[in-house]
């Protein structure tokens, strides 16, 4: 077998309160997060751990995510965000959405104290404000009138009726 072809998942890991309660999509994000790891051995013949590498250098974008898994943004989306509440992965560095920079992510291990009084869950990922544009309600720019509620409509007709009727 090939370099990378394979990963390794612990028992404890499939057995926990966290990982049984993540979504369909959330274990396929978390797999797949999981080959990206790189992990090299520390220490002697007997007393070896292992330890990953890329950790807060992994990469997984939402191009990626669609083109090469099928899985749309929305649930890419849904999909981190419950990684992160459970503690399986954190963000190292956040994108935002910028072109060409890219969120870099890092496994986490506070999985293993999700459901314990000892969990903290992490921050909430920051949000990149949605510039919504040209919608309903938006009085910016010369094509956008703000609509006049029935109420305003009929207290304009009723006096243009008042005023009509005050000149005759």
């Amino acid at each position: 077998m090939g370099k990378g072809q394979n990963i390794w998942v612990e028992q404890r890991l499939i057995q926990s309160k966290a990982f049984q309660s993540l979504t369909a999509t959330a274990i396929k994000v978390l797999m797949i997060f999981l080959t990206k790891r790189q992990c090299e051995q520390i220490g002697r013949r007997g007393k070896e751990q292992w330890t990953i590498k890329n950790n807060g250098e992994i990469t997984f974008t939402y191009k990626e995510a669609k083109s090469k898994y099928g899985i749309s943004e929305s649930a890419f989306r849904c999909a981190i965000d419950e990684l992160i509440s459970k503690g399986f992965i954190d963000i190292a560095r956040t994108g935002m959405g910028v072109h060409k920079v890219t969120t870099l992510y890092s496994i986490s291990d506070r999985w293993k104290l999700y459901g314990t009084p000892g969990y903290e869950p992490a921050k909430p990922r920051p949000r990149k404000p949605i510039n919504r544009g040209f919608q309903k309600g938006n009085t910016l720019g010369r094509n956008c009138k703000k609509k006049s509620t029935v109420a305003e409509q009929h207290s304009s007709t009723v006096a243009a009726q008042h005023s009509e009727a005050s000149e005759q």
